[in-house]
């Protein structure tokens, strides 16, 4: 079987509205993510139909054949994706890996681990810190106790996720704003002798690197790392220490304040702003991520209801019965992660 002989996986033209309505939504909710517009679309594909070749990816995205390979390529270093030669033929087809049903599981499983793999990452950080603190290393005490409440926050994070009970107490209070005297220490910038760079320099990059976020964009990974190792930042630093613009700097910011991930936490006299994000920021990023996809419920739902009602019509259609089985699939994912912003804000007042 040559690759011309290949089955198409193509839907029939009639379902191609249903279909472009469940890649908008699935597109919108990974833009909440900061996954890379065009892995999205990708794995959006993969995931409404099963299994594509490159060629008919090309045809779904309108992505050249180089870019496709390319983000294939990324995609498959995460353990999320599948790529197997189709018998007789010298064509790959990729896909999900693991079955639809459990998708959902899997990722949760898959975020909770990384964040183990990360964490045992920053606890290495923290005893060459030491080292450096004995030293007397410019800049090593303050990102050793940044890392000390990382590491604490990510227990927070593992007892939100695989466990049923959930604990009573609230760990942490809301965002409250400081008055300067209080924050002067905290926020006052200082440069970092060289050795101290080169650990914070290691941490953003296996943050860039790791597979839970290798899919992200990664200037928004740069920014979100810096703010978990520095804490406090303005807009000035950031351009600095990222070679951002400024104009860059400026959306990235602003839309981290929109999502909730950071917040002003003073403003001198002169107008200029100083930004805190606290050592929960990857649990924030997590709940806004989920949040966005509860807004999508009802949308789907009633898109899920126009869909069976015109059965008669559809149902014999190449892709009718996929397209209904990754509406309910998204239905019941939403449902499921619904659950763990319950459980989050029951764990932390966010």
């Amino acid at each position: 079987m040559s690759e011309e002989t290949v089955e198409s996986r193509i839907f029939d033209n009639e379902l191609r509205i249903y279909e472009e309505r469940l890649v908008e939504i699935i597109l919108n909710i990974s833009k909440s993510k900061r996954v890379n517009p065009k892995v999205a679309r990708i794995a959006c594909y993969l995931l409404i139909h099963g299994k594509l070749t490159q060629k008919e990816l090309k045809e779904l995205t309108g992505f050249s054949m180089g870019t496709i390979s390319t983000y294939l390529s990324v995609m498959a270093g995460t353990g999320y994706f599948l790529k197997q030669r189709i018998g007789g033929t010298h064509t790959f087809e990729y896909s999900f890996s693991g079955e639809l049903e459990v998708l959902t599981t899997s990722a949760i499983e898959f975020a909770v681990k990384n964040i183990g793999s990360l964490e045992n990452f920053l606890e290495n950080k923290q005893q060459k810190l030491k080292k450096l603190i004995g030293e007397s290393k410019v800049g090593a005490e303050q990102l050793s106790l940044r890392i000390e409440e990382l590491i604490r926050s990510f227990e927070i994070y593992k007892m939100v996720y695989p466990s049923d009970d959930l604990p009573i107490k609230k760990i942490q209070k809301k965002f409250s704003a400081k008055s300067f005297d209080q924050l002067k220490s905290e926020i006052e910038e200082i440069k970092y002798d060289p050795e101290v760079y080169i650990i914070e320099d290691e941490i953003i990059n296996e943050l860039i690197g790791s597979p839970m976020f290798s899919t992200r964009d990664p200037m928004f990974i740069k920014i979100l790392g810096y703010f978990m190792t520095r804490k406090y930042l303005t807009q000035e630093t950031l351009k600095n220490a990222t070679g951002l613009s400024a104009g860059k700097i400026s959306e990235e910011v602003n839309q981290l304040l929109e999502d909730e991930l950071i917040y002003k936490a003073y403003t001198s006299d002169k107008g200029k702003i100083t930004y805190c994000a606290d050592s929960l920021i990857l649990l924030r990023f997590s709940r806004h991520i989920i949040n966005r996809m509860t807004k999508w419920m009802n949308p789907i739902e009633k898109l899920k209801v126009e869909f069976e009602k015109n059965k008669s019509e559809l149902e014999n259609l190449k892709g009718y019965n996929q397209i209904l089985k990754i509406y309910n699939y998204v239905l019941s994912a939403i449902s499921q992660y619904s659950k763990y912003i319950k459980r989050i804000d029951a764990l932390v007042d966010i």
